[in-house]
């Protein structure tokens, strides 16, 4: 098959020297370099990157757009406007490419046309040992440990844009990131969302490599001012996906559980600059009980404060904890609503099984054995269709006692050589819940 030619769209703001470094590790890429281009949208940028990008000498076709809106979807998709390649990589400019990333995205594309390409971009290792560090570090391995497992059910969450590809006519026609989420992130979120809506699957390319110079930007000071970016996102993808609202973070605000969490609700609202000086205060606090090793208390503290911040996004957008509670109860009351369901007799054999679901793609099932029941498979708001290679982790994860039982009393489940002659199951399609 003929190799795609592939646009590479960075947006950058004031990282020049993160830039150059995101460019250098392109030129070893493995994939031909008379195929791919390179589009920099240099968005607001008062340091020297516009000079360094005129002097900058690349093997490949590389072009800059400049741009003054503070935005990262803008910015990706004022890139995608200028890209002529049939296959769109957009890359972060903190990220430093191994030679096989574009090779590895195109190779996944020409396994599954259609899908939209996630590659792992874990932090660098730098030796940092600060709490912080240690945490950020965990979270990004076991995400993209997580979503390279065969039986990973992909939702809107995981559509990381870092290091994601798609073909340009599918990003054209769903219109792109969405505008409107300025500078507050989460347009990746939402662009999933969409994807998922449109049938699009997700896949990962596991040698599409770049390793993630986060350290340099990111701090307990940022991660606090991003929850508050992402309350306000969150607000944002309820109001444009009311079927996402119950299992939005938000949800936990409009009735909190525990006793701090309620005080820490009320008194915001009625006492925000208050509050947000007793927050100042403990982020203090986290660099003295970091110096004691008090690692739990610190982590227990810093989820409250990325939580109150959250609160603050939420309140940025919403106003009022009235406009919270009509925010809430503008969409479904349960998060499982949408999609069809069928039925599953796992008598029948975990294969035949697994062939059904990937035939019919349901959003949730009823699992019987023979006669028995074994268990519900709850539709997913905001996730992938199951897939056969979905059900054998979740029988072992929820239903794996029930099944148990099921066996003890039925006998083994049939394999190709016993399978009987007829139908598998009792198929049936319900009426969507939730319409887009």
């Amino acid at each position: 098959m003929e190799n795609l030619t592939v646009s590479i769209i960075i947006p950058s703001h004031n990282r020049s020297s993160s830039l150059r470094r995101a460019l250098d590790a392109l030129h070893l890429q493995t994939y031909p370099l008379d195929l791919i281009e390179v589009i920099v949208v240099a968005d607001s940028c008062i340091d020297d990157t516009l000079a360094m990008l005129q002097d900058y000498k690349a093997p490949f076709k590389l072009q800059a757009i400049e741009v003054n809106c503070r935005s990262a979807s803008i910015a990706r998709n004022t890139g995608a406007a200028s890209a002529t390649g049939k296959l769109l990589l957009f890359l972060d400019d903190d990220i430093e490419a191994l030679p096989p990333l574009v090779e590895s995205h195109a190779r996944v594309h020409r396994e599954r046309p259609g899908a939209a390409v996630m590659g792992p971009y874990p932090p660098k290792l730098h030796g940092g040992t600060r709490f912080f560090d240690v945490e950020v570090r965990s979270w990004w391995e076991e995400k993209f440990y997580q979503m390279s497992q065969p039986g990973h059910r992909f939702t809107y969450q995981d559509l990381l844009s870092g290091n994601l590809s798609l073909d340009a006519e599918l990003f054209g026609r769903l219109d792109g990131f969405d505008s409107a989420f300025g500078n507050c992130g989460g347009e990746d979120y939402e662009f999933g969302v969409r994807l998922l809506k449109a049938g699009v699957p997700f896949a990962v390319a596991g040698d599409a490599v770049g390793y993630h110079y986060e350290h340099e930007t990111n701090n307990l000071d940022r991660s606090f001012r991003r929850s508050r970016q992402e309350g306000r996102s969150d607000v944002l993808i309820g109001r444009r996906h009311p079927e996402l609202r119950p299992i939005l973070q938000v949800a936990a605000y409009e009735t909190a559980y525990s006793l701090v969490d309620k005080i820490v609700v009320a008194v915001t609202f009625f006492w925000p600059a208050a509050v947000d000086w007793l927050a100042q205060g403990l982020r203090e606090s986290l660099d003295l009980l970091e110096s004691l090793r008090m690692r739990g208390t610190w982590r227990w503290l810093r989820s409250k404060l990325r939580g109150y911040w959250y609160l603050r996004g939420v309140i940025d957008e919403l106003k009022s904890r009235s406009a919270i509670s009509s925010f809430m109860q503008g969409g479904p009351a349960r998060a499982h609503l949408g999609g069809y369901e069928i039925n599953i007799d796992l008598q029948q054999g975990w294969e035949a099984a697994e062939s059904l679901l990937d035939a019919e793609r349901p959003a949730g099932v009823y699992l019987y054995y023979d006669q028995l029941t074994v268990g519900h498979i709850i539709p997913q708001a905001g996730a992938e269709p199951l897939r056969g290679a979905h059900l054998r982790s979740i029988l072992a994860l929820h239903f794996a006692q029930p099944l148990a039982g099921a066996i003890a009393v039925n006998g083994l489940p049939r394999t190709a050589e016993t399978l009987e002659d007829k139908p598998l199951v009792a198929f049936e399609t319900y009426e969507l819940a939730i319409k887009s």
